[in-house]
């Protein structure tokens, strides 16, 4: 782990973020409130009902380990209203940041100078863990995913990530660079920021390898050359690898966050070949992952929810019963309640435009899908309550023009399932067998 007894290691990284702490260069008066795309990775009510079907109810206690200054802790305040959040760093700086940049926003932390192999130190336990850009740079991320999961109340989840190994390799290639000019002997400084500024500007805007490392528009950015060209303890881990950390900590690997990202049939052609659609059908979450990774290569984190192993599964909407739907209650994902898509659904349910979801939730919607006019209806009905679905769905039969009624099953298909599977709208069925752990 990274910790005072790895005193070099432990130094560097400390010490480059007490000079310039991460995403320090955000104001402290910026926040994210309208922007549902950001919100996404840090909505613990996400993985919660991709899970259990479920969406907690009571306020979170939430922890952000390796909080920087404090963007990452803002962006869980906003997506998880009411939540307890503590947030811990190496860098006193940073810390110092994030509590300032929390009461600047109206919310509340606890901030803690911490290692990550001290958090035990806190003596607590967390519904929801936040370790955003920090495992990677641990000795042994195996090692810091089992203190993790042993800070996870019962049933908590944890969001954390590792650098990609094949998406990363150009970036590696320039840190070894780095090392061999001599700028990794110490923390970074901005003398070797402009070193780097000399190569990349002298070397040929068609070499690949500029191409793939270097970002003009970022060229007097700390944190760019920080995080990038100059970063302390850096590596990168291939999906297996990800697995093998995660079986010994006893955490059960939920699904990576952007799921639409890794949808690997986005880039093959159709009709499949019978082989191909057989391993599409038939290949684990891991291997499906680690063929887009070695084919695709373009996600630079590998980032992904985790629990403690459920005894059970929660059915799919698709797969309910009659009696299930007719218990069944629906709520708009919380994120969604922005100014823009209120907006524009005050529009297109008036010119019957089509809406394209992608913007507000790349997450799960395609750049290319476009919701019809009863998707919009449900999004609209579900703004300021949670509905009965019978209630909902009578409402939306009520819209529809006279002689075009539809079946119930029908109108759900068309209406209320397709903002299910991009998480718009979340289904519960009370007296549902909870999930046990």
């Amino acid at each position: 782990m990274i910790s005072p007894g790895s005193f070099s290691m432990y130094d560097l990284i400390r010490q480059t973020y007490e000079d310039h702490p991460y995403q320090g260069a955000v104001a402290l008066e910026a926040g994210f409130r309208h922007d549902a795309a950001a919100h996404f990775p840090f909505a613990a009510a996400i993985p919660f009902y991709l899970r259990d079907r479920r969406v907690p109810t009571a306020p979170l206690d939430i922890l952000d380990v390796g909080c920087g200054a404090g963007v990452t802790t803002l962006l869980l305040a906003e997506a998880n209203p009411g939540a307890c959040l503590v947030a811990m760093d190496l860098s006193a700086r940073s810390v110092q940041q994030t509590v300032a940049r929390l009461q600047t926003q109206g919310y509340t932390v606890a901030g803690h100078v911490l290692a990550l192999e001290d958090l035990p130190q806190l003596g607590r336990q967390f519904d929801y863990i936040n370790c955003h850009e920090v495992l990677y740079l641990l000795p042994d991320p195996g090692l810091g995913l089992q203190i993790l999961a042993q800070a996870l109340k019962p049933g908590g989840i944890l969001r954390a990530n590792l650098h990609s190994t094949h998406a990363r390799a150009p970036m590696y290639r320039a840190q070894t660079l780095m090392a061999l000019l001599g700028w990794m002997e110490t923390a970074p400084t901005p003398t070797a920021y402009a070193a780097i500024r000399d190569w990349m500007v002298a070397l040929r805007d068609d070499l690949p390898f500029k191409q793939a490392v270097w970002r003009p528009e970022r060229a007097h950015d700390p944190d760019y050359f920080n995080n990038n060209f100059l970063f302390h303890g850096d590596k990168g881990f291939t999906v297996p690898q990800l697995f093998d950390f995660l079986n010994p900590s006893g955490l059960h690997f939920l699904g990576m966050v952007d799921r639409r990202g890794w949808d690997l049939s986005d880039w093959l052609t159709s009709p499949f070949p019978d082989r191909i659609a057989e391993f599409l059908a038939n290949a684990t979450p891991m291997a499906q992952l680690h063929a887009h990774d070695l084919i695709v290569g373009n996600h630079r984190l590998l980032d992904f929810w985790a629990s403690p192993v459920p005894k059970g599964n929660a059915p799919e909407p698709e797969a309910w019963s009659e009696e299930r739907w007719a218990h069944a209650s629906a709520t708009l994902n919380p994120i969604l309640r922005v100014a823009p898509l209120a907006a524009l659904l005050q529009k297109n349910l008036v010119t019957y435009e089509p809406l394209t979801l992608h913007s507000f939730l790349p997450q799960t919607t395609a750049a290319t899908e476009q919701l019809g006019w009863l998707p919009q209806l449900c999004l609209r009905q579900l703004w300021s309550e949670h509905l009965p679905v019978s209630t909902l769905m009578a409402q939306v039969a009520a819209g529809l023009p006279p002689g075009s009624a539809l079946p119930m099953a029908v109108l759900r298909q068309q209406a209320l399932l397709p903002l299910v599977r991009r998480l718009a709208v979340f289904l519960e069925c009370p007296g549902s067998p909870q999930t046990v752990y």
